[in-house]
Parts: structure tokens; sequence; C-alpha cells
């Protein structure tokens, strides 16, 4: 994939310089047209002022004597014309075949060498900006380019005598292009017309057709594919690798009670211990236990598997939330003394009754509060509090545990994900008490948020609507 995106980049610039060369050399030559001209028409302008054109049909002809009049004066009469009409003057003759008397011909080169000769002018006086506007205009689309561009006269190199209102000094990505203006003047005065084109790169690159855009198009195409496969590929492996510790953990989760149900078991069994020495109802007692403990981890197990395949059935009806809350905190509230811990709740919400399935907003506020315990690696302060907006009510869990980094936020609503906690390894689970609770809440229309900072805690804001 690297190498194409380079061989397409290389061809696609390759292509771009040889499309900017072409352009180059074609501004090169109307640029030249558009010197040659000014220069021409400035010595047509010198001639008429010298002579006068008579008309037997029209009368006299007086041409325009302004600094700035060029051939473009006189409509209907093109270059070639007006030089015709020149040299028939030039060359007139009387009815006896000799040169006009009244027409003294080396008088009047002489006074044209003259003018010629002397110093020209300030460049100001000598191009009229409108003019040279039109006359570039039509020279660049006679050789085939139209569009915009902007130029400025520039009087001994440096300072710029006219400018068009576009015109700025600071233009990127575009070529700059500069002719020196009268070259053939016998005293030079070194002023110049520079001329670029603003659109110069977007033109270079629709220039390039529809064979540069599918090029275009297909490389990002397949840019887009191959990374699009190389996330599926990492998200599998991360999956993956995620299931092998799920399938890890749950066997020693699930060992854990088989092995003390099998050694009581066999304590039973034994008939070397008399029965009033083997303690039958503490036996019994902790088979009962384990065998809840298994049988809860295996509820996990497969209640996860029904929200998988979409079978989730809830059973709502209005409850009041805040006597969900107050039952959840009594049940843990011997855990919570075990480890010198405390449970505070602010329950604020005006309005706590809901439309809500009670059994599983108890299980994901359950999961909550056990999260906070387990994850406190000192006493656990445990604060809830509740409140109102105008669609529902706000539920928040908060914790003064070991907290969670930026990265880990991203991945704790994720199935089978279990936070790493280094060398600690009394955390038990099988990372589906928060995928189970975020599943929940958004099979109640509400949303689960979390904010977290290392070593200062956790806080799950929960949302339940009303209806």
């Amino acid at each position: 994939m690297l190498a194409l995106v380079i061989i397409q980049t290389y061809w696609l610039n390759h292509a771009m310089r040889v499309k900017s060369h072409q352009f180059k050399q074609t501004v090169n030559e109307a640029f030249h047209e558009v010197i040659a001209q000014l220069e021409k028409n400035e010595i047509y302008n010198i001639v008429i002022r010298e002579i006068n054109i008579e008309s037997s049909d029209s009368g006299t002809l007086v041409f325009p004597m302004g600094n700035n009049s060029s051939n473009n004066n006189f409509p209907g009469m093109d270059t070639l014309l007006l030089k015709g009409r020149i040299n028939g003057i030039l060359n007139e003759t009387g009815e006896n075949g000799k040169v006009d008397n009244q027409f003294d011909r080396t008088l009047m080169i002489k006074h044209i060498l003259e003018k010629l000769s002397k110093k020209p002018p300030d460049i100001q006086d000598r191009i009229n900006p409108v003019e040279l506007f039109y006359l570039i205009k039509k020279t660049l689309r006679k050789y085939g380019i139209s569009q915009p561009f902007e130029f400025a006269i520039k009087k001994d190199q440096t300072d710029i005598v006219y400018r068009t209102p576009g015109y700025t000094e600071k233009h990127k990505f575009v070529n700059t292009f500069e002719q020196t203006l009268f070259p053939n003047d016998i005293v030079n005065q070194k002023n110049s017309l520079v001329l670029y084109f603003p659109d110069e790169h977007k033109y270079l690159v629709r220039s390039l057709g529809w064979i540069g855009y599918s090029s275009v198009a297909l490389t990002f195409f397949f840019l887009v594919v191959f990374l699009g496969t190389l996330y599926i590929i990492m998200r599998q492996k991360r999956i993956s690798d995620i299931k092998t510790d799920f399938v890890n953990n749950m066997t020693h989760e699930l060992k854990t009670p088989i092995s003390t149900i099998s050694l009581a078991s066999q304590m039973l069994k034994d008939k070397s211990i008399s029965n009033n020495d083997k303690n039958i109802d503490h036996i019994a007692g902790v088979i009962e236990d384990e065998t809840k403990r298994l049988s809860h981890q295996v509820e996990k197990v497969l209640q996860m598997a029904v929200f998988e395949r979409g079978r989730v059935k809830l059973n709502r009806k209005e409850t009041d939330i805040h006597a969900i809350i107050k039952n959840v905190i009594q049940n843990f509230s011997i855990r919570i003394q075990n480890k010198n811990g405390k449970i505070v709740y602010d329950l604020n919400a005006k309005r706590s009754t809901v439309f809500i399935d009670e059994v599983h907003i108890t299980n994901v506020l359950s999961n909550l509060v056990d999260n906070a315990i387990k994850y406190s690696m000192e006493a656990p302060l445990i604060y809830i509090k509740t409140e109102n907006n105008e669609k529902g009510i706000l539920i928040y869990v908060r914790d003064n545990g070991i907290g969670l980094s930026k990265e880990h936020l991203k991945k704790i609503f994720d199935q089978f994900y279990r936070v790493p906690t280094g060398n600690i390894h009394n955390i038990k689970g099988f990372g589906l008490g928060l995928s189970y609770v975020k599943k929940i809440i958004e099979e109640h229309d509400g949303t689960i948020t979390v904010e977290s900072m290392i070593n200062k805690g956790t806080t799950f804001t929960i949302f339940l609507p009303f209806t």
C-alpha cells in the first residue's frame, strides 16, 4: 500500500511538473508578444504624430496626439493596415512621378529618429494600464489561457507605479513572470512588467483531467480499504486477547467454588470423622454459599449472551429510584463496615418515580457500588446523589478509588474488558459488569458517562428519562 501511494504521488507530481512547464512556456511566449506589441504601439504613435494622412474620399484624418494612444484607437484599422497606410504616404509621389515636395520624407524621418533617440518619458506616461490589461487578456486568450491574472508595473525594478487591485507580493504556490518593458530603448530605464496567476495551482490540477482525479480517488479508496482492514484485524486481535483473558479468568472463578464444594463433600463422605465432629451445618452453609456464588457467575455470562442475541425483555413499571438506592446501600452496608468504609447519599430529586425494570436497575447500581468497593485501596467512601432535569433523573455514583487513565476510560464499557491493577490480584470478575450496566441503561433509553482521575476516584453519571 505504501509503495502504491508513493508511486501515485510521484506520478501526480511528475504530471504537475510537466503541466507547469508547459504553462510557463505558453505564458512566456504570450508575455514576449505583449512586450513587443507595447513597443510597436509606441513607435506607431510617434510616426503618426509626424504625418497627416489624407483621404480623397473622407477628407483629412487627424490621428489622436495623446501620449497613450495606440493603433487600438483606430476602429477597424489593424496593425497591418495602419503600416500599409504609413508606407503609402512615405512613398507618395506627384503627378510627374517624382516625390511630392509638400511631404519631405527625409525631414520627417529625421524628426522620428530624434524622438526615438531621446530619453523616453517616465514609464507611467508611456503605458495606459487599462489598455495594457486588455492587451494582456487578449494575447493570453490567443494562446488558450483564460485564467484570472494580476500584474504590476515596476519602475527601476523596485518601485511599483501601478498594480491591479488583487496584486500582492506574498502570493504562494504560483509562478511569477517578469519581463523588461521597452527592452530596445537606447537608454534603458530598467522598467518591468510583473505578471502572475492566483489560480495557477487550481488550473494545473484541473488540467490533469479525469485521469488525475480517478488516480487520486482510487488511491484514496484503496487506502481507506487498507486502513479499514487493518483496523478490523487489530480490533479482532484485541477482542481475541480479551476473550482469552476472560476464559482464563472465568476458569479460575468457576474453579474456586467447585474446589470448595468438592472439599466439603469429601469431608461429609469421610467416615473416619464422626458426624458430631464434622459440623454438618457449617459445611452445608459453605456448600450453599459457594453454589450461590457459582450460580451468580454463570448467570452473568448467560445474561450477556441474551443481550448479544437481542432477546432481553424488560419488565418496566413506575418505580421509585430512591427506594432502589436505599435498598442497594443496605445490601452493601455490612461489606462497607468490614472495610471501615462509608456510603453517603444525597437524594435531591423531587420527582424520583421513573418507568424502569426494578431488577435490572438494582443490578446496575449494585455493580457500580461493588466496583467502588473493589477498586478502593483504602477505606472506601462512596457518595450517591440524585437530581432532576427537564426530561428525567440524574444519578451520580462517586468513589475515592484508584481512578482510571484516559486510555482505560475509553474501554471500560467494552465486553470482557478489565482494568489492569498491576501487581494486585485480589480483584475478581469477568469484565462483564460495566458492559452489562451500559446495555441496561441504553435499553431504558438512558445514558451513562464516566469521569475519572488517577488516585482521585471515579464518578459515574446515569440519566434515566421519566418515560
